[in-house]
């Protein structure tokens, strides 16, 4: 189910004339980018979590890593 903001967003898309639905998806592509940004600003922000990443860098190059279905056998 679609929540009231996207139904009225698709009311207004459907209203819109063919040529001005370029601009409408050019703004919606850099707001789409902008949300992508701002996510791995977060991420990249939060020390605990790229210590995390950093951590299972190592673990992968250094052939540390448990196999899913070998943890699946052990349960």
């Amino acid at each position: 189910m679609m929540s009231s903001l996207r139904e009225k967003a698709h009311e207004i898309v459907d209203r819109i004339s063919e040529r001005k639905l370029a601009e409408i998806i050019d703004f919606l592509e850099y707001l789409k980018i902008k949300e992508e940004v701002e996510a791995t600003n977060e991420i990249l922000n939060d020390k605990k979590m790229v210590e995390s990443i950093q951590k299972g860098l190592i673990q992968s190059k250094n052939n540390e890593l448990v196999d899913l279905e070998n943890i699946r056998e052990d349960v």
